[in-house]
């Protein structure tokens, strides 16, 4: 009762922060810039396809047995980002629904969630390559920003990705889960099934091995990072839809910040307000007016559910058919 409370409150905080957002920068404008361009939404559709193959194969590019074919990657892949988009609990949920299809398609509990788990952690730090990048970029344009609150939470928000990424490391490289299982298998109140210990220091074994395995964790650190510029160039499609020139860097940038805030940000429902308010903030930081920067979030809404509504489809249809299993 307590957790549900608290989710209750982080949507509360989302959907107000949201209302705001619309009600401050103009929302009805923004909505009416998009609706003038709405025959040619389809393209944000289109344009989401090489962020979903560059995202589904870093993840394939992991796997070394029971490998899963392209077709079922990208499908798993497409599910599990639109559940971490409209289940409440946010893209964490999307991992454990990634993990759960790849074990339906044949993957044994250690293969799909060590390969998860990893290509969670590249994701993240390839998230981290990109900020700092635009990071550089944004000293380079213009040096004063660093007395700026607005850099200073980015440059936070970086850190806290980078930590985050440092001690999932560790973790793996020190053996934490076999630690941990060692420890508590000590103590008199352990009552874990013997099957689910062998599962886990079978699982902590491949995370160890995985982490050594240069060649697949820099192919799938590249792929993830051109996932992320893959996403950047679904925001200037966008732009030049609703009429707007853009420049690249800019829209690199927008992507990338964004991204930031709404992993840090990861507790509230979907990153509803919190994605909206980063669009605004970046977006008028590279010089589009609140109305323009308002409406590629909505954009980016839109994007998610025009390319979330098929995913559904194709999970129902998919567990009809038995395809997972």
């Amino acid at each position: 009762m307590k957790k549900s409370f608290i989710k209750f409150i982080y949507l509360f905080i989302g959907i107000f922060l949201f209302y705001w957002v619309y009600e401050f920068f103009a929302g009805p404008e923004s909505i009416n810039l998009i609706l003038e361009a709405k025959f040619k939404l389809i393209f944000l559709v289109i344009a989401h396809i090489p962020t979903l193959f560059f995202d589904s194969i870093a993840w394939r590019f992991l796997m070394s047995k029971n490998k899963l074919s392209i077709l079922q990657a990208i499908n798993i892949t497409w599910i599990s980002q639109t559940s971490g988009k409209f289940i409440p609990t946010g893209n964490i949920s999307g991992e454990f629904v990634r993990f759960y299809l790849a074990k339906k398609s044949g993957q044994s509990f250690v293969d799909s969630s060590s390969t998860v788990l990893i290509d969670l952690v590249i994701a993240t730090f390839a998230l981290f390559l990109v900020g700092f990048f635009c990071l550089v970029y944004i000293l380079k344009i213009n040096a004063n920003i660093i007395n700026d609150s607005k850099f200073f939470y980015l440059l936070i928000s970086l850190c806290l990705i980078m930590l985050s990424c440092f001690i999932f490391t560790i973790s793996i490289r020190k053996r934490i889960i076999f630690k941990v299982l060692k420890l508590t298998s000590k103590l008199s109140s352990f009552s874990t099934e013997r099957s689910k210990i062998i599962s886990l220091i079978r699982l902590d074994n491949s995370l160890y091995k995985l982490s050594f395995e240069k060649k697949k964790l820099l192919g799938a650190l590249a792929l993830r990072t051109l996932g992320w510029v893959a996403g950047a160039a679904e925001i200037y499609i966008f732009l030049m839809v609703i009429g707007i020139d853009a420049k690249l860097m800019d829209v690199i940038l927008i992507e990338a910040v964004t991204a930031i805030v709404r992993s840090v940000a990861f507790f509230i429902p979907a990153g509803l307000g919190i994605q909206e308010f980063a669009f605004v903030v970046i977006g008028e930081f590279v010089g589009y007016s609140g109305i323009v920067s308002f409406s590629i979030a909505i954009g980016r809404r839109l994007r998610e559910i025009l390319v979330g509504i098929p995913a559904i489809v194709v999970w129902y249809v998919s567990f009809k058919s038995k395809l997972f299993n």
